[in-house]
């Protein structure tokens, strides 16, 4: 099975937007799909007045696993603020980032 590594870099909603319905896309078509969120895209993916922030709570009806953070932009506190549905959603890679593991590995 192809497995995809879809980095979310920018902090343009759009981006963000293209990256999320690329994901889905690629679950529905049976790939083994990982979301990356770097710090500069967090506040993108958690803000409640976008379409994004929907799209991360459905991420399990695609069966796509959450979404990984990068250490630098995970704070337990901040987390804590969020939605329960949402806060579910992200997790800090157990054996930090392994780009050689994924087939492909895209950026937005």
């Amino acid at each position: 099975m192809n497995s995809i590594l879809i980095r979310l870099t920018s902090a343009q909603e759009l981006v963000c937007y293209e990256a999320m319905s690329l994901a889905m896309t690629l679950a529905t078509f049976d790939y083994q799909v990982q979301l990356l969120c770097e710090p500069q895209s967090f506040g993108v993916l958690i803000n409640p007045n976008n379409r994004i922030y929907g799209m991360l709570k459905s991420l399990d009806l695609y069966d796509i696993p959450p979404v990984w953070l990068e250490a630098s932009a995970y704070s337990d506190w901040f987390l804590q603020t969020l939605d329960k549905t949402l806060v579910n959603q992200f997790i800090i890679p157990p054996n930090g980032i392994q780009l050689n593991a994924f087939d492909n590995v895209l950026s937005f």
